[in-house]
């Protein structure tokens, strides 16, 4: 049997590699996307918090059909209890329904002309100097170039021979939706605290007035047990049914040193491309991915798949994002290196010197580097010096 061709193949039909298909096929290249599940959007691991700012960003509409809720600020919680809030005066995020969502971007590459293919694993890539062959079960594709949107466990990364995610940044992660709660849906609440998620943190995202998202992520730490005890006790004795359970692995690594080879791209999840501070990779996940359509589609029509021209992609998503991500990275080490009292002593900084306010005005959920400049330029970090010291090489010397 011939190989089925096409001129772009993606592998996955998440976000990511949703809307690489979506850029390319609108600069009328064809594109084929296989998806080893049997329907768009499942399983969902995602927490499906999303800033409008990021949304418009990726020409999405905050209004569609997949919006659950408008958030306007988020609540904090440190080890001991101590609180503070940034908000602003309009919603500042939007809470997606996955499933809807991503079936939302694949209608958008479809209408662009792309093709999906579902419940095609996978499971071996030849990258030829003349075209790309792709084996899913008996099947065959010949492509001229791949974008690999796996995800976090990506297996053509090792192909390629590039350095995939390292194992010790990915962490377990699990959240469930729960109704007959009250909750003040404006806010998302933060906690953070060895005893309820070690080395990340606990959230708890309201979907409505009487139903919330509550999940977590930690490190050596059981995460069943860990979001059991969590939500005894934020809701108490209240009388909730619990919707939905998920979990999946949370990327906190940043990106991985390289993200292209000869007729390959990485994208999304698979490239690190997910913020450190936070897990949250659609966002930034789909800005690369934009840009992975473009410089594909480029590709195509100059017959240039060699590493050279490729390597544009990395140049330009960098120019983009490679601030935010060095400073979150340092966030994300300094975190990781804090106790439980030193996190209450930033916490008491942080209301001492109304900070909040500061963050409010300046902080952004996605380019968050602004927010820490600003800190940096109000000498607020030399306070910290002693939970500091151990970073010798720290990124805001």
């Amino acid at each position: 049997m011939s190989p089925e061709e096409t001129q772009v193949l993606i592998v996955g039909a998440g976000p990511s590699g949703l809307i690489a298909a979506r850029e390319a096929s609108q600069r009328r290249i064809d594109v084929l996307v296989l998806e080893e599940h049997a329907e768009i959007g499942r399983p969902c691991h995602c927490a499906g918090l999303l800033s409008l700012k990021g949304m418009r960003r990726l020409n999405v509409p905050a209004d569609g059909s997949f919006s659950q809720n408008k958030i306007r600020g988020a609540i904090f919680f440190s080890p001991s209890g101590l609180s503070f809030t940034i908000e602003r005066r309009d919603s500042v995020a939007c809470v997606v329904n996955r499933v809807t969502f991503d079936k939302f971007l694949a209608s958008q590459a479809v209408k662009s002309g792309a093709k999906i293919k579902l419940g095609y694993q996978v499971h071996n890539v030849r990258l030829g100097e003349n075209e790309v062959l792709v084996e899913s079960g008996k099947n065959v594709f010949k492509a001229d170039i791949v974008i690999d949107a796996e995800g976090a466990a990506s297996r053509i990364v090792k192909t390629a021979g590039l350095e995939p995610l390292n194992p010790a940044s990915l962490l377990p992660g699990i959240q469930l939706d729960l109704t007959g709660v009250k909750i003040d849906p404006n806010y998302v609440e933060v906690y953070f605290g060895q005893k309820i998620a070690p080395g990340f943190f606990a959230w708890v995202i309201p979907l409505g007035e009487d139903s919330v998202r509550v999940g977590l992520g930690c490190k050596e730490a059981n995460p069943h047990k860990s979001i059991k005890k969590f939500i005894e006790k934020r809701f108490g004795e209240e009388r909730y049914e619990i919707l939905t359970v998920r979990s999946g692995l949370i990327v906190a690594s940043g990106p991985i040193k390289r993200t292209f080879s000869n007729r390959l791209l990485v994208v999304g999840d698979a490239a690190g491309q997910v913020k450190p501070t936070t897990g949250g990779g659609v966002i930034f996940g789909g800005i690369c991915a934009s840009i992975a359509g473009r410089v594909a589609a480029e590709a195509v029509k100059r017959g240039r798949f060699e590493e050279r021209f490729l390597s544009l992609y990395e140049k330009l998503w960098k120019e983009k994002l490679s601030k935010e991500f060095k400073y979150m990275i340092w966030a994300r080490r300094v975190y990781n290196a804090l106790s439980d009292k030193a996190i209450d002593r930033i916490f008491e900084l942080i209301i001492k010197k109304n900070l909040q306010q500061v963050i409010s005005e300046k902080g952004d959920m996605d380019f968050q580097s602004d927010v820490l400049l600003e800190l940096r330029r109000r000498r607020i970090f030399k306070l910290l010096i002693p939970f500091l010291r151990f970073m010798k090489h720290s990124l805001l010397d």
